[in-house]
């Protein structure tokens, strides 16, 4: 029997993953999850889903914040049973199982990228920061100049014409050196029979044929050297590589429907979590994926010290001081 898992988010059905149910689905927040949820409060391996006998059980992998089927926690490194539209609690995350009779999700690992990519997008933008890929000059004379690749299926031009969209002042680039096209979450390069040709890494791009581009690689085309960058999977990557984040759970949710997602911020002075979210808590959901990815990309920590720690800092300075001021005194003397 196929299994679905259903994330949601401040309400509204994000996507859902469907698995032919003889499989062992892993929920986390790592890679190579199944159900990949980029949320500091989910553990990178937090919970596992797999069929025992007639049913379905799900399995918590030691998770910092727990995992919970409807009010009812999980002891860590123990299962239990799950029904046909039993609601799941991981970390901050809510997800709605379904067991029925389904077509199985094709490409899971496209899948779930997806999903941790939208869910991503969707908390930047509404933190107001720039999600759209670009292409960067990194080297020549143009350094530091950069092309947004706003338009889904657009081709871009770069070269040194004035016409193209990235006209570089480069003598060894074409007119019109190379086009770059984004389709489907990709990007992809052509060189346009040029005489100097394109370099994607180490490996010269055939003239008329499109080649992927990954952000870990450079392109370089006459003096000129061109980085890709996309924020949604440097966001992604930032919060995947932080460490767990421990969260305060109140109450558990007592309501069956699915519920929003709250934030650490958004739920103080809130008695359960099972409360509806307004609007102002999807964007403090928003806000704290987006720090959280800001944050880590810094490798600067979250919180600002407290009123201990700057007296403790200035008492520690205070001795310091007095501590300098005897030696003088005694060499003097």
């Amino acid at each position: 029997m196929p299994i679905t898992v259903i994330v949601r988010s401040a309400g509204d059905e994000d996507a859902r993953l469907t698995f032919d149910g003889t499989q062992r689905v892993v929920i986390g927040r790592g890679a190579g999850s199944d159900v990949r949820l980029p949320d500091p409060s989910v553990s990178h391996r937090h919970a596992t889903v797999c069929a025992q006998g007639a049913d379905f059980v799900i399995l918590d992998e030691g998770s910092t914040n727990g995992t919970s089927v409807g009010d009812v926690p999980v002891a860590p490194r123990t299962s239990r049973i799950l029904r046909d539209g039993d609601v799941v609690r991981v970390g901050r995350l809510r997800l709605e199982i379904r067991i029925e009779h389904t077509a199985v999700t094709r490409d899971v690992a496209a899948a779930t990228k997806e999903l941790a990519l939208a869910l991503v997008s969707r908390a930047l933008a509404a933190a107001g920061s720039d999600v759209t890929v670009k292409i960067r000059v990194v080297e020549g004379r143009d350094q530091g100049r950069t092309l947004p690749l706003g338009e889904e299926g657009r081709e871009y031009i770069v070269g040194r014409g004035p016409h193209c969209d990235l006209a570089l002042a480069d003598a060894d680039v074409s007119r019109e050196h190379l086009c770059a096209v984004r389709r489907g979450g990709a990007v992809f390069i052509r060189d346009l029979a040029t005489k100097n040709g394109t370099w994607v890494g180490e490996i010269r791009n055939a003239p008329g044929t499109d080649a992927p581009w990954r952000s870990s690689q450079v392109v370089r085309i006459g003096r000129t050297v061109l980085a890709l960058q996309e924020p949604l999977a440097e966001a992604l990557a930032a919060i995947e590589g932080r460490p767990d984040e421990e969260i305060s759970v109140v109450d558990a949710p007592q309501e069956a429907a699915p519920s929003p997602v709250p934030t650490e911020a958004a739920t103080q002075g809130d008695s359960s979590l099972g409360e509806p979210a307004s609007e102002s808590d999807s964007a403090g959901v928003a806000v704290e994926v987006a720090s959280s990815a800001r944050g880590a990309a810094k490798g600067k920590p979250g919180a600002a010290w407290s009123l201990v720690d700057r007296i403790a800092v200035a008492a520690a300075l205070g001795v310091m001081a007095l501590s300098l001021a005897g030696l003088v005194w005694l060499f003097r003397g």
